[in-house]
């Protein structure tokens, strides 16, 4: 039998079928069982061989040409024939490769933190879910601040995770990176449990948490304590921005003030069904008030105050509005796009007006809550209602009062107080002295 040529890329390229020819095949005289077949519209390497177990040859397909070049085809067909040779099925082979790499893809840190931040909503705390969800992506999803995502997450080292918080501290942010350290430890802390460990590769005990003995103080991480409120021109300042400001931003800055410093998720949330305009009463449901396990649901009083910018974005909605108070979409889902860096220089603008001259410190909504505390304490309110109003952790005991009754009158004190400190007939909060700036 007349030995086959080697193929060679120039004679490939120049193959032709004869007239009348579908396909025709041409062995490689180089490498066994390696056949190049040329059809219509392609030319196709395979291997031309019986594979353990099988009676009849059997075409295992390599590459197209030029796509995959004649080098390659014979690497592979070396690789294949060896595999025959020790009885293994390159088809089954190649399978169980795919399934080897599905299975690392899945063990990376990527890959784990993923499935990580998906299951975020199931935890049992999950008011923070979404936030949360943003910041591990941010921090720890972006391959420019991340340089081990892709890495196998039993492989990720504590000096690596280290590093990366280092770098969110120095952009100058060490809140962040007290933040991000705190949710990596989560995560891995969840990695590890006992359903999961070994989904992810790693090895079911200390050592497949890389962060598990990091705590803040090694880091010099600390929770900074903020002590900014508004004094009363600011507060004035404040005021005047948020009456100029249309619907929802302008009303929604007035009511979380007359709410009693409401959190901004608690009031970005709210609903008319949540709403008794005859008791003068919202309820806030355990699922959107930070200490929900312990408060249970929140009962707000409303003053007449808060009625009224209530009653005026009623009327200000059109028939077949949604449930939603704050929103844009008729009602339907919550408004959550309040740009707090507009209002803020709103705010510094009318400051400017009033105080021309001086310069006001930036603030945030968070800080209103101060401000209402703090007018409470001023106006004599016992610190109990003062932090009910505020929604603050319950102490344990066994009261499980609602307080709304003296809430109620805290709030008309502090409402009415509060009007006169918005027109300028007091000077502050001071229940004893009305024209003190305290």
């Amino acid at each position: 039998m007349t030995r086959a040529r080697a193929l060679d890329t120039k004679r490939i390229e120049n193959m032709r079928l004869e007239k009348g020819e579908t396909r025709h095949e041409w062995r490689d005289g180089k490498t066994p069982n390696l056949v190049l077949r040329v059809g219509r519209r392609d030319k196709v390497f395979i291997l031309l061989v019986r594979c353990p177990g099988e009676r009849d040859p059997t075409r295992l397909k390599i590459g197209t040409f030029p796509k995959t070049t004649l080098e390659r085809a014979r690497e592979v067909a070396a690789e294949w024939n060896a595999m025959i040779d020790r009885g293994l099925d390159p088809r089954q082979e190649a399978k169980r490769c795919e399934r080897e790499a599905a299975v690392d893809e899945r063990r990376t840190f990527r890959s784990a933190l993923t499935d990580y931040i998906v299951w975020l909503p199931n935890k049992t705390r999950n008011r923070h879910a979404k936030k949360d969800a943003v910041a591990l992506g941010t921090e720890f999803l972006d391959p420019n601040r991340n340089g081990w995502i892709d890495k196998a997450l039993a492989d990720v080292t504590k000096a690596e995770v280290g590093v990366l918080i280092e770098n969110i501290r120095g952009r100058g942010v060490p809140g962040r990176a007290l933040e991000a350290l705190e949710l990596i430890k989560g995560f891995f802390a969840w990695a590890n449990g006992a359903a999961r460990y070994e989904g992810y590769g790693l090895p079911g005990n200390v050592t497949g948490n890389p962060v598990a003995d990091i705590t803040p103080a090694s880091m010099e991480l600390a929770r900074g304590i903020r002590t900014r409120t508004l004094d009363v021109a600011e507060l004035r300042a404040y005021w005047s921005a948020s009456t100029a400001m249309a619907y929802p931003d302008g009303p929604f800055y007035r009511l979380v003030v007359l709410t009693g410093g409401r959190r901004r998720a608690e009031l970005e949330g709210i609903r008319w069904s949540e709403i008794d305009i005859g008791d003068k009463l919202w309820t806030i449901p355990k699922e959107r008030v930070k200490h929900g396990n312990e408060l249970l649901d929140l009962y707000v009083v409303l003053t007449d105050e808060a009625i009224a910018l209530l009653e005026e974005l009623r009327r200000g909605q059109p028939e077949g509005w949604g449930d939603c108070i704050f929103s844009v979409t008729n009602g339907e889902t919550p408004y959550t796009g309040y740009d707090l860096d507009e209002f803020r220089a709103r705010v510094v603008e009318e400051f400017g007006k009033l105080v021309p001259g001086s310069t006001m410190d930036s603030f945030w909504l968070h800080d209103m809550r101060r401000v209402v505390q703090t007018a409470l304490s001023k106006l004599g309110v016992p610190d109990v209602i003062a932090d009910y109003i505020n929604g603050h952790r319950k102490r344990r005991d066994y009261n499980q009062d609602r307080f709304i009754a003296p809430c109620r009158e805290a709030m008309r004190q502090f409402t009415d107080r509060l009007m006169l400190v918005l027109d300028g007939s007091a000077a502050g909060f001071r229940a004893a002295d009305p024209n003190s700036k305290e």
